[in-house]
């Protein structure tokens, strides 16, 4: 019998992003869910980003600009880098993908801590490289076993700071210390900064100032979060001219949608919102951490726009949440059982939230 499929799609498991908001109301018969699952924007998109939406829908019949330049420069002006040092993605999945798309053949390995986000391990898997998985240290990302971990074979080494789901951070001295050890021809290590933005440890690097000391470091960002553009999938990787022109001979023309690059532009032009939304997030998860902390709960120290909170009982938890209008994540499905994972929300949501709790 004919085969049709790649063989190697029977060991993927499709990446389960659950029922969208608008399903799920429909089906509880409520139009007031709060979805504290999926770590966006409590206070919603920039209203700059919606009125550019909203000016450029009339050009939708038109081709968006294949290279994203004008989001593309204003980023360059904002970090310090050359335009030519970006790419600009469908979401920071679609990055991940050119990364693979672009190193990895079979025969390959790639380094991933354990549990991180999925398209990590999923992307390497259908390029055909063997995911050498690093098992977390608790929630900190155990530095010291990856670099045990890294091979002649190594493609590329997988990090995310603030980590999705820990919500730790790796430290500058322990990362400099492991770039330095991989040597003068290290494999490329893709540093996952999508909640650099709610972090405020003194002690966090910025990845994309380290650019011109590692080469080979890819750091990705995203509009998701902060500027709470997730439903226009827009994110960027900043790497070295070299790194990014290879990535730009995988990438599909027109990957970034007209209404995507113009919403993004205008979110980053909107200091305030930016301002706004991380205040609140920073406000907000402190006075979480220490109302739960007063009522026995036990979590890791959060650099990141939600908690990763232990529960005796998650299911039973996640329905109370549910029957309250209140999306919460279950932790086993993310690799931390016993655990839920909860966005930062308003603060009367965080109310009705510490109330169930």
């Amino acid at each position: 019998m004919r085969r049709l499929w790649r063989s190697v799609l029977d060991a993927l498991t499709p990446y389960d992003a659950g029922p969208s908001l608008e399903a799920l109301a429909r089906e509880l018969g409520r139009s007031d869910l709060v979805r504290l699952s999926a770590n966006e924007n409590p206070l919603g998109p920039s209203p700059r980003a919606m009125a550019a939406v909203a000016r450029e829908a009339g050009r939708i019949h038109l081709y968006p600009d294949g290279g994203s330049t004008a989001l593309r420069e204003a980023l360059a002006r904002r970090l310090g880098v050359g335009a030519d040092q970006l790419v600009v993605g469908n979401g920071a999945d679609e990055l991940i993908a050119l990364i693979a798309a672009a190193a990895f053949e079979p025969g390959d390995e790639v380094v991933v801590p354990e549990p991180s986000f999925e398209p990590y391990a999923i992307s390497a898997t259908l390029a055909g490289a063997r995911v050498v998985p690093s098992p977390m240290a608790g929630y900190e990302t155990d530095l010291a076993d990856v670099r045990r971990k890294v091979t002649e074979r190594t493609k590329a080494v997988m990090l995310c700071s603030p980590h999705n789901p820990a919500t730790t951070i790796i430290r500058r001295a322990p990362l400099l210390a492991f770039l330095d050890a991989l040597g003068v021809d290290p494999p490329l290590v893709v540093l996952d900064e999508a909640y650099s933005d709610f972090c405020d440890d003194p002690d966090y690097p910025d990845g994309v100032r380290l650019l011109p000391r590692y080469p080979r470091l890819v750091v990705l960002r995203t509009f998701s979060k902060i500027a709470g553009l997730a439903g226009l999938r827009v994110g960027y990787a900043a790497a070295s001219a070299e790194t990014i022109d290879r990535f730009n001979r995988v990438r599909a023309p027109y990957n970034v949608n007209r209404l995507g690059q113009v919403g993004a532009l205008a979110a980053l032009e909107d200091q305030e919102h930016l301002d706004r939304t991380r205040r609140l997030v920073l406000e907000e998860r402190a006075f979480l951490s220490t109302e739960l902390t007063k009522r026995g709960y036990v979590f890791p120290p959060s650099q990141a726009n939600f908690l990763l909170i232990r529960v005796p009982d998650p299911a039973a938890l996640r329905a109370r949440l549910l029957k309250a209008g209140i999306l919460a994540r279950d932790g086993a499905s993310i690799g931390f059982p016993n655990h839920l994972r909860v966005s930062i929300g308003l603060p009367e949501t965080n109310a009705t939230l510490l109330s169930l709790l």
